[in-house]
C-alpha cells in the first residue's frame, strides 16, 4: 500500500499541469488507475467532471474523502460496462502490460468514450539513456516499453486516430546541463532527450 507523502502532490501537480488543458470543455473525464487522485484534483479545480478507477482500495478511500469520484475496480472490468465519456488520460500504464493486453485496453476505450474524445497516454521515453539503463527496469512490474510508433499501431487497430506525439519531461535543467546535453546529442545521438512520452489520440 502505497504512503501518502505530502510532496506527491506537489509532484504531481507539476507534471500534470501542461496536460490539464487537453481537457478543457470535457465534462466526463475518465483517469484509468488515478492512484492517489492528483490529477482528479486538478481538473475539479477547473470544474471539470472526472471519474477515476483505482483498484487500491485505501488510495480510493484517500479520494473519495476529499470529494474525488473514484470507483474501486480493475479497469478492465469496469470498461466492459462503461461508456459516455469525452475524455480519458492513461498516465503510466500501458508499460505494465504485454501488447494484447493494451490492444485491449484501448478497444474497451474506443467503445467507453464518445466520439471526438481525446485519449492522453504517457509512459516512459525508453530513448531517453537514464530510462534505458536504469530507471525504467528498476520498477519490477514494468514488463515492456512502448515507443511512439507501437503505440501509435496499437491505436490505429483498435479506432484511435494519433494526432500528437512528443518526448516530456518536468524537469527544469540548467544552461549547463542543457549545453552538456545538446553536445552529447550532437555526438552520441539523441539518447537525452524527455524522460516521458505522450501520445495524443482523438475517437474519430
Amino acid at each position: 500500500m502505497h504512503v501518502a507523502d505530502a510532496r506527491d502532490k506537489a509532484v504531481a501537480e507539476r507534471y500534470f499541469k501542461p496536460f490539464v488543458a487537453r481537457f478543457s470543455g470535457c465534462t466526463n473525464v475518465l483517469e484509468i488507475a488515478s492512484g492517489q487522485g492528483f490529477f482528479l484534483d486538478m481538473l475539479k479545480e477547473r470544474s471539470i467532471g472526472a471519474t477515476g478507477v483505482e483498484a487500491d482500495t485505501a488510495l480510493c478511500d484517500a479520494a473519495r474523502a476529499r470529494g474525488l469520484r473514484v470507483e474501486n475496480a480493475d479497469f478492465f472490468v469496469f470498461l466492459k460496462n462503461a461508456q459516455g465519456f469525452d475524455g480519458a488520460m492513461a498516465s503510466h500504464i500501458v508499460e505494465h502490460m504485454l501488447p494484447e493486453r493494451v490492444e485491449e485496453l484501448f478497444g474497451l476505450l474506443h467503445r467507453a468514450l464518445k466520439p471526438g474524445s481525446p485519449l492522453v497516454i504517457l509512459t516512459p521515453n525508453i530513448a531517453n539513456m537514464r530510462r534505458a539503463v536504469g530507471d525504467f527496469w528498476r520498477d519490477p512490474t514494468h514488463v515492456r516499453p512502448y515507443p511512439v510508433s507501437a503505440l501509435e499501431k496499437l491505436l490505429r487497430r483498435t479506432g484511435w486516430e494519433p494526432v500528437e506525439a512528443f518526448e516530456y519531461t518536468d524537469r527544469k535543467f540548467s544552461l549547463r546541463r542543457k549545453i552538456v546535453y545538446s553536445i552529447r546529442n550532437l555526438l552520441l545521438g539523441r539518447y537525452w532527450g524527455g524522460d516521458d512520452l505522450c501520445v495524443v489520440a482523438r475517437r474519430p
